[in-house]
């Protein structure tokens, strides 16, 4: 099973490499910092993968690719944590970055006053949405901010418990 998978992996990559739009439009997409990466490719890319996970928008793993390729940062690792804002994640995920803008804001939770209207309804959208959009943006992009400087740190700081454990490794064979 192993063997298939690696073997279908390489042949995505192998088309990847290939793609006629993506030679033209990305000439560095070919790069190795963008598939195997150093220390930083990943820790940016950890940056990069938060803090578009928590942006309320569409298609964060499109924006987590598009800038991780132009910081030079790790590409499938910034867009699979994009991908954690998934359709069955992104409500709660949202929602709670919505209560923490309200709370840094110091303004009222609104949406529980909606009266049970249906989120994403055309009455929600003209009644309470208004109302809520201030928080709602504010506490998913500090959230980001904030989660994505603390998956930075840490995969740089993990990146030095390794290399320790490895050199350590190294002196005590010796």
């Amino acid at each position: 099973m192993t063997r298939y998978l690696r073997l279908k992996l390489h042949q995505i990559g192998r088309r990847t490499k290939r793609s006629v739009f993506l030679n033209k439009y990305f000439p560095r997409f070919k790069d190795r910092v963008y598939w195997a990466g150093d220390r930083q490719s990943f820790a940016r890319a950890g940056f990069i993968g938060t803090f578009c996970m928590m942006l309320p928008i569409p298609f964060q793993m499109v924006l987590g690719s598009v800038l991780a390729y132009y910081l030079r940062a790790n590409i499938p690792l910034a867009t699979a944590l994009a991908w954690i804002t998934n359709p069955l994640t992104m409500w709660p995920i949202w929602f709670g970055g919505y209560k923490f803008g309200t709370w840094i804001l110091g303004t009222p939770d609104l949406y529980a006053q909606s009266n049970g209207i249906t989120i994403g309804s055309e009455l929600w959208f003209s009644e309470v949405f208004p109302l809520i959009w201030q928080p709602f943006f504010f506490g998913n992009i500090l959230l980001g901010v904030l989660i994505g400087i603390a998956t930075y740190v840490f995969i740089l700081k993990f990146h030095w418990i390794t290399a320790f454990n490895k050199m350590r490794n190294k002196l005590h064979r010796s």
